[in-house]
């Protein structure tokens, strides 16, 4: 049975139907505790025009439980005109409903405390006249904040000021400290799932016009409770050049950090802490660039180190023993966070030339010969990575070493077992599976053959970099790569299959992005559900051809027939010869056409107006550029 909302005569009138069926499905498909007899009924918000409850906090709250109780106020006040009191658990008066959020001393009185949650697990349950918001928090104190690391966890809590970023500009002031990305802030996650699932908010942008915020006269919930944790512990589709911070297509998505930092927090991205990039290099080993004795023989380019030197596999494991201890003066270039330290070589990488290293060069396998991500030298690289992890698990065995399954140590290596405390990284290019076989079936090979090779930790590096990083470096415009069905299938799947956490490199669009984060938090959710719930909430009257204008340019993007033999990806030419053509291009400006045309409200007619400009707009221009490059 769904959560059911119980409302005035306000709410929009062309989405009722929809959003009612949507969080039917979505409310089934949670974990819920089993029903108390005390939460028979429903449990009143707001009622009449005047708050039912107040919202309480403990009087130092973790930075989730005060982000979580302001999320939830401003949120109600959005959708009821109706401001719930935010008291801390010292104002409040005894007696009537209250919202407990975090952890209070009404919540410990009710046994709910924070060392019965899981990582990242959070609670919403009803008990008597209390509505229960909490979840297992990271707690501010000097060691927490001062964790070690190369890469801090202390750079993932933002400052924001709250009023501004929220949509309530007309407030004083209002600094805080957002929970950090990789701290425990199951409060908040609690707060979200409560106004996403029993509300039926949706932040599909990180600005108030892509926010979904429905309106009611009386606001009321079914008391069901739910626990759970996402499924995905490490959830990282954040910066470096993916959407919506990009230079191209989507760049005007990107209003200011505090937004962007807001929106990660409400879609329930970061986690567990996990990284891992190149290591090896000659910033990070400035020990090794005065022994010659273990850098790479006879290397044209880049560095490198002698991976089959006993003295190699000591400087590193040194290193990762001296961050597991508490060390945080790391060279640069180093990835520490976590139980996690990474050791993966230089991205350019010419292999050293003495005669031990050749000779597990020679041993590489023909696993992806003639592709990128080939094996022709796993067995060389994973015996130095196992050679590190034995000596750190020598002294730190609950402690793992990270590295990447990439390029041309992609695949497992066959004549040895990998070390128990290696946690694996492999790196496959979503982005080709549409049009790619080869490469989709070479990444589903070497998934499988890890899963096969290793019980650690899986940690997946997800590429959607092309065709957009090659247009922006090249100077031409791509054709929309939009591929959502592809994108969903794989992240239900990873998350189905017990993968750890993903990092996403590369960016996708509006929609594609949203489903992909929703279905990280919970792989049951139906794809087609979520796309039609986007277009009817989010385009209202214009949802028809917003939806075909979409779809349409997936179809195109996702059938291989429309490229010519042997191409694996988008270039300019293939971009608008191929793809973009003139009809459709005249097809695609129809739907857009209809759907500024169709759309009603100010709020529908300016989502139109940034699909026309982040889409449609991109695309005339790529069109027309092709066209003065062949007159």
């Amino acid at each position: 049975m769904c959560s059911k909302i119980t409302t005035g005569n306000r709410w929009l009138r062309h989405l009722s139907a929809a959003i009612a069926f949507c969080l039917c499905v979505a409310a089934a498909a949670q974990e819920r505790l089993a029903a108390r007899p005390d939460n028979a009924g429903e449990f009143h918000l707001v009622r009449d025009g005047k708050p039912a409850c107040v919202i309480v906090t403990a009087v130092s709250p973790t930075p989730a439980a005060r982000l979580a109780a302001l999320e939830l106020q401003t949120h109600i006040m959005k959708m009821t005109g109706v401001e719930i009191p935010l008291q801390n658990e010292a104002e409040v008066d005894e007696g009537g409903a209250r919202i407990l959020v975090g952890d209070t001393a009404g919540t410990r009185a009710l046994g709910i405390l924070q060392e019965d949650f899981a990582d990242q697990e959070y609670l919403i349950a009803f008990r008597e006249n209390n509505l229960i918001i909490t979840g297992l928090d990271w707690i501010d104190t000097p060691e927490n904040r001062n964790a070690p690391g190369r890469q801090t966890l202390g750079q993932f809590r933002a400052r924001i000021d709250y009023w501004q970023t929220a949509g309530v500009p007309d407030r004083e002031p209002l600094e805080i400290e957002l929970p950090g990305l990789y701290d425990n802030h199951g409060t908040s996650h609690a707060a979200y799932h409560f106004l996403d699932y029993y509300c039926g908010v949706r932040w599909y942008g990180p600005t108030e016009i892509h926010v979904i915020t429905p309106r009611y006269d009386n606001l009321s919930v079914k008391r069901e409770d739910v626990r759970r944790a996402p499924a995905l512990k490490h959830r990282n589709a954040l910066s470096s050049g993916m959407w919506p911070i990009m230079r191209g297509q989507w760049g005007g998505f990107y209003q200011s950090r505090p937004n962007l930092e807001l929106f990660w927090r409400r879609l329930r991205l970061g986690g567990e802490p996990w990284m891992a990039n190149h290591t090896i290099t000659q910033r990070s080993i400035p020990a090794a660039m005065n022994d010659p004795e273990i850098q790479a023989h006879g290397q044209a380019r880049g560095f490198g180190l002698c991976f089959t030197h006993p003295k190699a596999v000591e400087l590193i494991a040194g290193f990762a023993r001296h961050y597991f201890d508490g060390g945080t003066d790391l060279p640069v270039d180093t990835y520490a966070v976590g139980d996690y330290f990474a050791v993966v070589p230089e991205d350019v990488w010419y292999f050293c030339n003495c005669e031990s290293c050749q000779a597990l060069l020679d041993k590489g396998s023909s696993d992806g010969d003639g592709l990128f991500a080939s094996s022709r030298a796993s067995e060389y690289w994973f015996s130095f990575v196992n050679a590190v992890a034995r000596e750190v698990g020598k002294t730190h065995p609950d402690k793992w070493i990270a590295t990447l399954a990439y390029w041309n140590y992609s695949h497992p290596p066959k004549t040895f077992p990998m070390e128990p405390n290696v946690s694996v990284a492999p790196c496959l290019h979503i982005c080709e599976y549409p049009m790619n076989m080869a490469v989709r079936e070479n990444d589903r090979k070497l998934y499988q053959a890890w899963q096969a090779a290793t019980d650690a930790p899986m940690f997946m590096w997800n590429y959607y970099h092309l065709p957009m990083e090659a247009g922006l470096i090249q100077g031409w415009k791509c054709f929309p790569h939009i591929m959502l069905r592809q994108t969903a299938g794989v992240a239900r799947r990873f998350a189905n299959e017990g993968v750890r956490g993903i990092f996403i490199c590369g960016e996708q669009d509006q929609l594609e992005y949203y489903v992909m984060v929703r279905l990280w938090d919970d792989p049951s959710l139906d794809t087609g559900t979520m796309v039609d719930e986007f277009f009817n909430l989010y385009f209202g009257a214009a949802a028809e051809p917003m939806k075909r204008f979409y779809e349409t340019i997936e179809e195109i993007v996702c059938n291989p027939d429309n490229y010519p033999a042997g191409a694996v990806m988008q270039n300019a030419d293939i971009a608008w010869s191929h793809l973009g053509t003139s009809e459709r291009m005249r097809r695609l400006g129809a739907l857009m056409k209809s759907a500024e045309t169709r759309a009603a409200t100010d709020a529908e007619k300016a989502r139109v107006s940034f699909w026309r400009q982040g889409i449609w707009q991109w695309m005339l221009d790529g069109r027309a550029e092709y066209e003065a490059r062949h007159r």
